[in-house]
């Protein structure tokens, strides 16, 4: 019997890969024993895959949960006064000096522990490796605390991350390509970076490094933790500069989903997007899976922490209304040879309130009278739930459009679906995935001008375009290429693939 331990932050964008990845494990081989080392916030999903698992391998046995002490990421970022002005500034236009202010404090996020917070999940781990003895450990890479006992304390370990191939390779690009061709982190820019911006690329390429070296906090961290436990910290950038030798990273994505890359090295193992498996719409929510596979749908999902104010819900409103009146207004019915009347699943978070109540969607209300026929006519629904995974949404196999926020989760769900996306980008990497979705010509950025919020000026001709324009067939053939390829080599079973491998290889040294 083979025992594996993951150990992952419970934020759903790194924690997913390594619930996909339980999942694929026991689908290679059902006597893989299975155990997960995080905090409390992800328990809930990590009892739904492994019951689901379980139920989808004969002979699988339930996953085991490790509750580790301490703060997670998230509270951990909470808890520092670094990070109150950090929120304000997400929600700012991408200028040039809310760009540096969010650099400036950009390493509360990266990492966001003190040295007793550190330490405290450290030796929670410590005794998990000691309880269960595992036979290869597969870490979380922006989970410095145990990355760093992992190395520290010399355990069998693989780095695994949803994170891409240019985010581990492009500081190791010939000629100095980091700096003037892929887009710095946060800097908002497209590939290749335009030559009027390549300065400002530049400034913020030294200026992150400069903040990282002289983060009065971190090296305090890093001091606390030398002192006390004799340990060098090892950090995302630790992976990205300095990999043991014969240290393999498994990433979550491929070279033919990512920005072309010259260099890709040796210990990077790209796995491919990795998918974390989940019981089908119609096993889920039968009513809602009926009503998906009515027509032709455009699927609003703009992940777990994007919230929009009346004014901007009104704005997608009047997109919305616009697409579809255009595609009322076509001679043909059906669209990307699902037949039926557009439609329109929108899942909105609403932003909490400041001075003002807070607004609604449902009859009487302004976003409601602004989209009536169509709400009327079922043929928009706005939820504050959508209770499939979005994954299975997509799977339906009757969207024909994907508009997200651009985390990793949602665009490569889109990808290996084969449905064309619009990407709303908000924050940091998430400008990158909005770029990528323009050089794949799988999609379009749709709020350049107005991010991070989005207006129906600018978004409605760009959703027109990727749902019922001249290019609209173009990308959707683009999108199923990239699916099928994804299709061929699942990015979950071969990182499950390459644990399994380890954990022989280690066996028979």
């Amino acid at each position: 019997m083979k025992k594996v331990l993951l150990a992952t932050n419970a934020e759903h964008g790194q924690a997913n890969v390594f619930l996909a990845a339980g999942h694929a494990l026991q689908a290679l081989d059902a006597d893989v024993d299975i155990h997960f080392a995080s905090f409390s916030s992800i328990s809930k999903d990590f009892s739904s895959a492994s019951e689901y698992s379980v139920k989808c391998t004969k002979g699988a046995r339930p996953w085991t949960f490790h509750l580790l002490d301490g703060l997670s990421m998230i509270e951990a970022v909470q808890n520092k006064p670094e990070a109150e002005n950090l929120g304000p500034l997400l929600d700012e236009h991408p200028s040039f000096s809310t760009k540096v202010a969010i650099l400036r404090v950009f390493m509360v996020l990266l990492m966001p522990h003190s040295g007793p917070e550190f330490i405290q999940v450290y030796k929670s781990f410590a005794r998990v490796v000691d309880e269960v003895q595992p036979d290869i450990i597969v870490v979380d890479s922006l989970f410095s605390p145990v990355l760093t006992a992992c190395r520290h304390l010399k355990l069998k370990h693989l780095v695994f991350s949803p994170n891409t191939l240019k985010d581990f390779s492009a500081a190791l690009q010939p000629w100095g390509a980091m700096l003037w061709k892929f887009p710095a982190m946060g800097s908002a820019f497209e590939f290749p970076v335009p030559w009027t911006a390549i300065p400002a690329n530049i400034f913020y390429c030294f200026y992150q490094i400069y903040v990282s070296l002289t983060d009065r906090r971190v090296k305090a961290m890093k001091a606390h933790i030398k002192r006390e436990l004799g340990a060098d910290v090892v950090s995302f950038d630790t992976l990205m500069l300095s990999p043991l030798p014969g240290q393999n990273i498994l990433v979550g994505n491929r070279p033919e989903t990512d920005f072309p890359l010259a260099y890709i090295p040796k210990h990077l193992t790209p796995c491919g997007p990795v998918i974390r498996p989940a019981p089908s719409a119609a096993e889920v929510d039968p009513e809602l899976d009926s009503w998906l596979r009515r027509g032709p749908t455009v699927f609003i999902s703009l992940g777990t922490h994007r919230a929009m104010d009346e004014d901007e819900a009104l704005e997608m409103a009047a997109t919305l209304r616009q697409l579809l009146e255009a595609g009322d207004a076509r001679k043909e019915g059906g669209v990307g040879g699902v037949a039926g009347k557009l439609q329109v699943l929108w899942k909105l978070k609403r932003a909490k309130p400041t001075h003002t109540p807070t607004y609604e969607a449902g009859p009487g209300t302004r976003v409601y009278r602004a989209l009536q026929n169509f709400m009327e006519a079922d043929r928009i629904r706005i939820l504050d739930w959508v209770k499939p995974q979005p994954s299975a949404v997509l799977e339906v196999g009757t969207v024909v459009c994907s508009i997200n926020h651009g985390g990793a989760n949602s665009f490569h769900d889109a990808v290996t679906c084969g449905v064309p996306q619009i990407v709303l980008p908000s924050w940091l990497d998430c400008y990158d995935f909005a770029s990528r979705a323009e050089v794949l010509r799988i999609g379009r950025w749709g709020n350049k001008k107005t991010m991070p919020l989005c207006t129906a000026y600018e978004l409605a001709p760009i959703l027109i375009d990727v749902v019922l324009g001249p290019r609209a067939e173009s990308m959707r053939s683009r999108v199923r290429e990239l699916a099928a390829l994804c299709a061929r080599t699942p990015g979950a079973t071969v990182a499950a693939s390459a644990i399994l491998a380890e954990v022989e290889d280690r066996k028979t040294k």
